[in-house]
């Protein structure tokens, strides 16, 4: 969904900066090293397309119903809505960076906490009490606008359930392969 998901950006960025840990503090430049570069590439690669894919494929579920449709959506929202992601994940990246050179270990993690935990108000309560409602909701864009009632158990069988499951698979797959592979190599520095 793109609110929340811009809030999973920075969270998950600086929680790769976190995997990067003691390594990441001997390098001289937040911006031009490995542990920046994997991390816009997994952003790049992974995260922003399976976002727009769920918008292209899902405008209505993607923008937690705000928008019906395709036309609800204007073409610049889509344009610079994945420059916005990656920008907010290169700030996680970079913020919990400038912590953790400066040793202050708690605000590096209250990084991840604070964003994970906003982005998942926004899935949860939401801005008006039906983040949960939106984010279950198994219609159209239209049936939402008409009011219609589905149970929240049929969204496990609707497209947007399967859809979403394999996309957040190819994402979260190679983001746990580059964390564990980096705190590995950080708890052995």
């Amino acid at each position: 969904m793109l609110q929340p998901d811009l809030l999973f950006s920075y969270g998950l960025s600086s929680g790769l900066a976190i995997a990067a840990g003691k390594k990441l503090r001997n390098e001289k430049s937040p911006w031009v090293n490995k542990y920046f570069i994997v991390t816009v590439l997994w952003l790049s690669i992974c995260f922003i397309p399976q976002i727009l894919y769920l918008l292209w494929r899902f405008p209505a579920w993607e923008s937690m119903f705000v928008a019906k449709d395709y036309s609800d959506i204007p073409a610049w929202v889509v344009a610079i809505y994945p420059i916005a992601v990656l920008i907010l994940g290169a700030l996680g990246f970079y913020v919990t960076y400038f912590f953790l050179i400066k040793e202050k270990h708690f605000a590096a993690i209250a990084q991840v906490i604070g964003s994970v935990t906003a982005a998942l108000f926004l899935v949860t309560i939401g801005w008006d009490g039906t983040g949960y409602k939106r984010l279950l909701y198994a219609g159209t864009g239209t049936d939402w606008a008409n009011g219609l009632v589905y149970p929240l158990t049929d969204f496990f069988t609707s497209p947007v359930s399967s859809t979403l499951m394999w996309l957040e698979a190819l994402a979260l797959i190679p983001y746990a392969f580059i964390f564990i592979k980096w705190a590995r190599e950080n708890k052995a520095a």
